[in-house]
């Protein structure tokens, strides 16, 4: 099950995870389809929640440090 955070940011609209899958979901205000990121924990989960900055912490820890699904 994937439990959702509504972030504040410009580009992100909300941010989940699910923890059976350990996977990353990332829904944007442009896309009509979110991102899945693999192998991302629930700490790091929690630790994007709670950046200063959603957008510069996706870019900067996430987009570098996990992979997208396919």
């Amino acid at each position: 099950m994937i439990n959702w955070s509504v972030v504040s940011s410009d580009v992100i609209k909300k941010i989940g995870h699910d923890v059976e899958k350990d996977c990353l979901y990332i829904d944007f205000w442009q896309r009509s389809e979110y991102e899945v990121y693999d192998h991302v924990s629930l700490y790091a989960f929690y630790h994007f929640s709670l950046a200063a900055s959603i957008d510069d912490y996706y870019q900067r820890v996430i987009k570098t440090s996990y992979s997208i699904m396919s």
